[in-house]
């Protein structure tokens, strides 16, 4: 019996740490209307939801960026939380390490999510992207280019701390140049929820929207999907994966799993991923 219940125990540890650090790489094939040529074949990783601490695995941080680097990207997205909320500093953090490999590897955009405004200083997270040549994208909008030439814009929209109060339409403090409105858009915004407000204000919608926040739900049941996610409550809409806009099929969002946890300090049945988008 003591063995039986040994065995079980370790079973247990086994599958819990696969669910928390074993990482899996998704990749998705992802057509943006009126694409440039150039641009076809390109790969953006998209990395979210790390909640780093002063306490967080340094080889486990390590594995991301190996993995990073193996996929070969041409641009790496950041998504969000990348600190976890309530820390008075974000010296002892892995973030400015992270920061600098991933722009070692290719040319990194980020954005905020919930835990990063509501860190010990987001000055100091600004400072530390900067300093990292990360461009965090605040209500911002840039250009990717090729030959020197305009050819597809990624926009970030920034987190509030009020979500009651939110612009209407939400992309509105973002501004764009007659010549961006033009061109195919991604947005990079943490919070999937408002998926179809994304896409309200037809000058900046965007084709591709990368999102998290969700965790998938933290915990996953068979058939179910995803437990519990904030902003939308149980067995949420918005868990991970791709989704079409109701309105036009064409606009899409890919919702990543995250690799880290917030408050609920486990995975179940949701290990940790992440997403590589192949422009077509």
């Amino acid at each position: 019996m003591v063995w039986i219940l040994l065995a079980l125990v370790v079973a247990l540890i086994a599958y819990l740490y696969i669910q928390n650090y074993l990482i899996e790489v998704t990749h998705y094939k992802v057509t943006i209307p009126k694409l440039d040529p150039r641009l076809k074949g390109k790969k953006i990783v998209q990395l979210t939801d790390l909640h780093f601490r002063p306490r967080t695995n340094k080889s486990y941080v390590e594995t991301i960026i190996d993995k990073t680097k193996e996929i070969e990207p041409d641009y790496i997205v950041l998504t969000g939380d990348l600190v976890q909320a309530g820390l008075k500093t974000l010296a002892d953090t892995p973030l400015r390490r992270f920061a600098e490999l991933c722009k070692q590897i290719a040319p990194t955009y980020a954005v905020t999510g919930n835990h990063d405004i509501a860190s010990g200083s987001l000055n100091e997270f600004q400072s530390i992207l900067a300093a990292s040549n990360v461009k965090l994208l605040l209500d911002e909008a840039v250009s990717i280019s090729v030959d020197e030439e305009e050819l597809l814009v990624i926009m970030g929209l920034a987190e509030r701390q009020n979500q009651t109060n939110l612009p209407q339409p939400i992309l509105k403090p973002i501004e764009l140049t007659s010549k961006m409105e033009k061109l195919p858009k991604l947005l990079l915004a943490h919070r999937p929820e408002y998926f179809e407000h994304y896409t309200f204000d037809k000058t900046k919608s965007p084709a591709l929207i990368f999102s998290g926040h969700t965790h998938a739900g933290q915990a996953r049941v068979p058939f179910l999907g995803g437990v519990f996610a904030p902003g939308q409550g149980f067995l949420p809409e918005f868990d991970y994966g791709v989704f079409s806009s109701e309105e036009d099929r064409s606009k899409r969002m890919i919702i990543s799993r995250g690799l880290g946890n917030s408050s609920f300090p486990l995975r179940i049945n949701n290990r940790p991923q992440i997403v590589v988008v192949t422009l077509e």
